[in-house]
C-alpha cells in the first residue's frame, strides 16, 4: 500500500488506510482525531498517530484499549 498523499486523513481515510471498514476502525483505534474547526467534519486523523498504535502491536507490548474496551472496563 502507497503512504497517504496527506498526513492529516479524514475517518473515513484513515479506515482505508489501516484496512478496515470506518465502524470497525471507529470501534478498535483509539487515536483521537484533531480538531481543526468546528464539527466532526473538520476532524482529521494524523498518520503518524496512526502509525504509533499500528507499530505497537509489532512491539509485542499491550496495544491501547480501544474507546469499547475502555467502556467496557469501566462498568
Amino acid at each position: 500500500m502507497n503512504p497517504p498523499s496527506a498526513r492529516l486523513l479524514t475517518k473515513s481515510q484513515a479506515a482505508n488506510y489501516c484496512g478496515l471498514s470506518v465502524a470497525t476502525f471507529t470501534g478498535v483505534c483509539p487515536v483521537r482525531p484533531i480538531a481543526l474547526g468546528e464539527g466532526v467534519r473538520m476532524h482529521r486523523y494524523d498518520v503518524r498517530d496512526i502509525d504509533k498504535w499500528i507499530d505497537s502491536f509489532k512491539a509485542g507490548g499491550a496495544a491501547p484499549q480501544s474507546k469499547f474496551e475502555e467502556l467496557i472496563n469501566k462498568l
